[in-house]
């Protein structure tokens, strides 16, 4: 028979949008995680404790940035990239960073900010905290690559957004329909009641999400116009100085610390970076960031930038000067630039940022959700889509459905407590809490193949309660720190997290008790059942 639209719809809703829901979920999860990417950070490096850091004098400011200068030159002469982080209040040591050739990683180096000498592992507690759930968000820390399957997992969401509006054509009494304790229908009511509730924050953090990447996903025009030089693009479109090409002119960067003083003094701001390109080399420039101050900047300015000046690093030439709370570009930039700040939250301070975060999570729990109702609608009427490999490929969709949500939920929560137990003087230590997040999402994945599905999600849902509700006693024990200290401090974002990792347990133990007793009333039925093999034989 012929399907009508909405049933064509319905197919492609519903396949389309398993295939892409795994890998959907985990960029919804840790995004919204990301939301408060730097309390998190906050918190895994011990910031609440350490007290104020006094704000640096131009002077020391000053011999902080040469004494960085003298490490990178005789690091890293001839790099690609320099680039000096100064002290700030969080992070109190000084932070150098290198790439040898575009194609290179980055190397990161902490010094003394008085002595220059580099810390030694252990003197810090080196995470990449916070950032880990953003890079995950948007690259699945694959780079390139993973920004391509985002991009795919992203028009997806769009297709399966638009289609699910035509499958559920009455769409908002389905918003207030909700039929607890009735399995099935249960689990499709409260996919639905989150899908609408969440409709409008879903298609503006789906599109704006790829319109981030714009230029990665579309690059034509740039190839076309600019030979696919990003560079000289970017510099045209915001009306900036244009890009410096390597000369291969050999010539020594002139000493930073009078440019830095100068550059403080155009834009009439503190210097937070210093950014050198192509060092050594004839082509080389210096832009020099000012430091990041929430006070003084403005929230009616959408793509503001808190002043940069650029120099010639070999002449000391001023090349342009950028001040703090303004905004460069035509119509297409400040567009583009409120797309960004639309995904990224970067304005209405921390109740928006609430706003984004529950919104976020209800967004995942709709993904959750959608895939849990795909088995439960097979487990009673499975069709026979794949031939006589239909029950393996549903048995993988299982396990797949186990791994990519509890196991993923497992293994953000793991990763807090990797990194109170990783001992702090382990080399690339943020590099190593990363390695183990992921050992533990794999892990959760062979659990899933060898336990039954029910047993799977309780004991992974069980795990991840006793972590979130144990986290608080795990700092104490670790750092000797706890929540009711960082209350009494008034460190809010210490406090926040632990609070909420309280309330997630509390959730993943009402889920738990839950499946507990759905368990227990489906065996009650069973027991009640006649024996069909006794039946047909007479016994």
């Amino acid at each position: 028979m012929k399907q009508t639209f909405r049933q064509s719809m319905s197919w492609l809703h519903t396949w389309g949008g398993l295939w892409f829901t795994w890998i959907l979920f985990a960029i919804f999860l840790t995004g919204t995680l990301g939301v408060f990417d730097d309390p998190i950070s906050h918190w895994m490096r011990e910031k609440g404790k350490a007290g104020e850091v006094p704000a640096m004098s131009a002077e020391e400011r000053a011999r902080a940035v040469t004494l960085a200068q003298d490490y990178l030159v005789r690091q890293a002469p001839r790099a690609e990239f320099w680039s000096i982080g100064l002290p700030d209040e969080d992070e109190p040591a000084l932070r150098v960073f290198w790439r040898e050739t575009e194609a290179s990683p980055f190397q990161k180096r902490t010094l003394d900010p008085a002595s220059g000498s580099q810390l030694k592992p252990g003197s810090a507690r080196e995470s990449e905290g916070g950032h880990h759930f953003v890079h995950m968000h948007f690259e699945l820390h694959a780079g390139t690559a993973g920004i391509w399957i985002v991009g795919a997992a992203t028009m997806a969401m769009l297709v399966a957004l638009l289609s699910g509006i035509v499958v559920h054509k009455k769409i908002f009494a389905d918003f207030f329909t909700f039929r607890p304790g009735k399995g099935q229908r249960s689990w499709l009511d409260g996919h639905n009641v989150l899908a609408v509730l969440t409709l409008p924050f879903l298609f503006m953090i789906t599109y704006t999400g790829l319109i981030v990447f714009w230029a990665t996903y579309m690059p034509a025009g740039i190839a076309a116009r600019y030979d696919g030089d990003e560079e000289r693009y970017f510099s045209a479109l915001t009306d900036g100085p244009p890009a410096r090409p390597r000369q291969f002119i050999e010539a020594a960067v002139a000493p930073l610390a009078p440019l830095m003083l100068r550059g403080e003094a155009a834009i009439a701001r503190e210097t937070g970076f210093v950014v050198v390109e192509h060092p050594g080399d004839r082509s080389a420039s210096v832009r020099i960031f000012g430091r990041f101050d929430a006070e003084a900047e403005s929230d009616r300015l959408v793509g503001r930038s808190s002043g940069t000046a650029l120099f010639d690093a070999i002449s000391g030439e001023v090349i342009d000067v950028q001040k703090p709370n303004s905004v460069r570009g035509g119509t297409v930039l400040a567009v583009q630039q409120t797309m960004n700040a639309l995904h990224f939250v970067r304005f209405g301070a921390y109740p928006l940022k609430w706003l984004y975060f529950l919104s976020g999570m209800a967004g995942a729990a709709m993904l959750a959700a959608g895939a849990i109702l795909f088995m439960v609608k097979r487990r009673k009427n499975a069709g026979n889509e794949f031939g006589s490999a239909t029950a393996g490929v549903y048995r993988v969709v299982e396990v797949l459905n186990v791994a990519a949500i509890g196991g993923l939920v497992l293994a953000c929560i793991a990763y807090f407590w990797i990194n109170r137990l990783l001992p702090l003087d382990v080399a690339e230590r943020a590099t190593r809490e990363i390695e183990l997040f992921f050992a533990v999402w794999l892990a959760t994945l062979a659990h899933a193949a060898w336990r039954t599905p029910h047993r799977a999600w309780c004991e992974q849902l069980a795990a991840s309660a006793f972590l979130c509700l144990a986290l608080p006693l795990l700092n104490l024990l670790s750092t000797g720190d706890w929540l009711v200290a960082a209350l009494a401090r008034g460190d809010g974002e210490t406090a926040g997290v632990e609070l909420t990792a309280l309330a997630f347990g509390l959730l993943f133990i009402a889920a738990l008790r839950h499946l507990w007793r759905r368990a227990a009333a489906a065996d009650a039925r069973d027991e009640t059942l006649p024996d069909a093999t006794a039946t047909a034989t007479g016994g």
